[in-house]
């Protein structure tokens, strides 16, 4: 069920929440200067991170808008990252326990929701979509990094088995024309 999908996914992040602190792939890379780039991100502006893991991606927005919140599934995850943010000295970080896919805020609230390497954890990935478009302001941006299989259905079920061997809390990975159709029918516009 997807109660269990997420206890299973809450257990492993509750376990390894300092890894995805330090992890390198997590921590650092180019991935997130594009995401600052295609975001745009203005100083007046709220963000809001779904499911933060180590917080490296509030922390990288921080800078350059006026407040993060940052959000996860797990409370020993968002420990761990706020004791990361509270460290580097970010002070317009605010933390959240929440479920991606019933997002605890009001309607039209933020100028940018992202999500980073996480949305293939989420059982219900147009759940959390939706929400993430309920919860912008009009005119106001989705940024989901994540990975991506081949349009090949039978090659794509081949790569989540594979990962699903790696990490139990894996749920499913999304083709890009899936993301696209997922994006459109929650009435987001694609760029």
């Amino acid at each position: 069920t997807m109660a269990d999908v997420k206890s299973q996914a809450q257990q492993r992040f509750a376990q390894f929440a300092q890894g995805y602190v330090i992890s390198p792939s997590h921590a650092k890379g180019a991935d997130l200067e594009r995401l600052l780039e295609l975001a745009q991100p203005q100083p007046d502006w709220l963000a809001l991170d779904v499911a933060t893991g180590g917080g490296h991606t509030a922390l990288t927005f921080a800078p350059r808008v006026e407040r993060v919140i940052a959000s996860d599934l797990t409370p020993p995850m968002l420990g761990a990252a706020r004791a990361f943010i509270r460290e580097r000295g970010a002070a317009n970080i605010l933390f959240s326990a929440g479920d991606a896919e019933l997002l605890p805020f009001a309607t039209d609230v933020f100028d940018l929701v992202t999500c980073r390497i996480a949305p293939h954890h989420f059982p219900d990935v147009f759940r959390f979509v939706q929400e993430a478009a309920r919860v912008l302001k009009p005119g106001g941006a989705l940024l989901v990094e994540d990975q991506l299989v081949p349009d090949d259905d039978r090659a794509a079920r081949y790569v989540d088995a594979f990962e699903r061997l790696r990490d139990p809390s894996h749920h499913r990975i999304y083709a890009e024309y899936e993301w696209r159709g997922l994006f459109l029918d929650a009435g987001l516009t694609v760029e």
